[in-house]
């Protein structure tokens, strides 16, 4: 009598494949946004970049810290505007490399509470120049001259308010995922395109939204007091930036939205620095006969005279 020998053959662990018809099982590959990747090395050297750029601002103010360019910047404001413009460059560090419950848990908290702190200063500075030219009595209150504090203060701290509950009540984590019948594995934050990450990015929304509102406002006023065009360009490009890449945000997974999540911070950072900043840069290092008082004045007394006349002929 012959006896035949029959094989049972089981599915290998979620951590392992097999090829169809083969015996053996093999590990499974992580797959992440490492750091020797070129777009990886991109991100890494534009974020860089940025931070330079942003501490040359920073040298530059401070080298022509007597001129009325530099005192109108606000002090406070202006070094409080340069902080969060570091700290959201460096965030964008955070979404390369090997997922870690830790850095999912400060991706996005960190991103939004340093550009609140930039929207913040922005607005401060616009409500500040408001109250001081639209005062009623001609002189600014006690509460109007302190506004601007209370915004800087407010708008950071709420933003920190909504990251700490969201990482407290419903924290992002570092998860893995098993594609059916693929030879990898997907490192990546699970959570983080949640609720909390809409109320961050809606929060951030809403404090351009009143930036650009008292921006418009401000129009009105001596072009050498407010940043109405350079705060209008800088929140368009935000508002557009984020409608484009959130879709790709909620829809993406593991490393494109990580590339995605990356592209918008730098895109953010880059476009309000630039519309801020850039034009007054140019004016002090090779336009400083129009880094003066008498410029000022003259330039100021000229953008009156030609509201004046054009009420005349209406």
């Amino acid at each position: 009598m012959r006896l035949l020998s029959v094989q049972a053959c089981w599915p290998c662990p979620l951590s392992e494949w097999s090829e169809r018809g083969n015996a053996s099982c093999w590990p499974k590959s992580y797959v992440y946004l490492t750091w020797l990747e070129p777009i990886s090395l991109l991100l890494a050297s534009w974020t860089v970049l940025g931070m330079a750029v942003t501490l040359s601002v920073l040298v530059v103010y401070l080298r022509h810290g007597d001129t009325p360019i530099v005192k109108a910047a606000g002090g406070l404001i202006f070094y409080c505007n340069m902080v969060g413009f570091l700290c959201a460059f460096s965030s964008t560090l955070l979404v390369i490399g090997e997922p870690t419950s830790l850095k999912c848990k400060l991706q996005k908290p960190v991103f939004g509470v340093s550009f609140a702190l930039c929207l913040s200063s922005v607005l401060a500075k616009t409500v500040r120049i408001l109250c001081s030219f639209e005062s009623p009595v001609g002189k600014p209150s006690e509460f109007q001259r302190r506004l601007y504090l209370i915004i800087m203060g407010v708008g950071p701290f709420l933003q920190c308010l909504i990251c700490v509950l969201w990482v407290r009540l419903d924290p992002p984590e570092a998860s893995r995922v098993y594609p059916a019948g693929e030879s990898h594995i997907l490192l990546e934050c699970h959570g983080d395109a949640g609720l909390g990450s809409s109320l961050v990015n809606g929060y951030l929304c809403f404090l351009a939204f009143c930036t650009l509102a008292c921006a418009m406002r401000s129009q009105a006023l001596p072009a050498n007091f407010n940043d109405a065009q350079g705060i209008a360009y800088a929140m368009m490009i935000f508002f557009v930036t984020w409608l484009a890449v959130t879709p790709v945000l909620h829809s993406s997974r593991g490393r494109m939205a990580n590339v995605a999540q990356g592209i918008v911070i730098l895109l953010s950072a880059y476009s309000s620095l630039a519309a801020l900043f850039l034009f007054k840069c140019y004016i002090m290092l090779f336009r400083p006969e129009r880094n003066t008082v008498e410029w000022i004045r003259k330039s100021t007394y000229d953008t009156h005279l030609c509201l004046v006349n054009e009420a005349g002929r209406v």
